[in-house]
C-alpha cells in the first residue's frame, strides 16, 4: 500500500467530502480497503465545531483520535476536514509514518 493516509483539505463548502466520497469510491473500486473520517461520521456538528476556538480544537482532536486508531498497513485512510493548520498537516503526517 502506498498512500496508508490522504489528508483532504480546503474552504468550508468547497466539496471536500464529496471529493473525499468519489476517492473512497474509487478505491474501493481498485479492491483497496478504505475508511473515511469526518465531522459527520464521527458524530460532530460541523456548524457547531467551527462556533469558537474551543469547539474546533475539540473537533480537531477527535479527527487526529480517529486517524490514530484507524490507520494500518492494510487500508488507506481519508481524513476530510478543513486540516488548515499547517501544523496539524504535518501532526497527522507523521502519524502516518510511525
Amino acid at each position: 500500500l502506498v498512500m496508508p493516509l490522504v489528508v483532504v483539505t480546503g474552504y468550508p463548502s468547497a466539496g471536500k467530502t464529496r471529493r473525499a466520497h468519489e476517492l473512497a469510491e474509487y478505491l474501493r473500486s481498485k479492491g483497496q480497503v478504505v475508511s473515511l473520517h469526518n465531522n459527520e461520521s464521527l458524530g460532530i456538528d460541523r456548524n457547531e465545531a467551527y462556533n469558537d476556538s474551543q469547539a474546533e480544537k475539540i473537533s480537531r482532536g477527535a479527527l487526529k483520535t480517529a486517524v490514530e486508531r484507524g490507520l494500518t498497513k492494510h487500508e488507506t485512510l481519508i481524513a476530510d476536514d478543513l486540516n488548515y493548520i499547517k501544523g496539524y498537516r504535518y501532526e497527522l503526517y507523521w502519524i502516518a509514518r510511525a
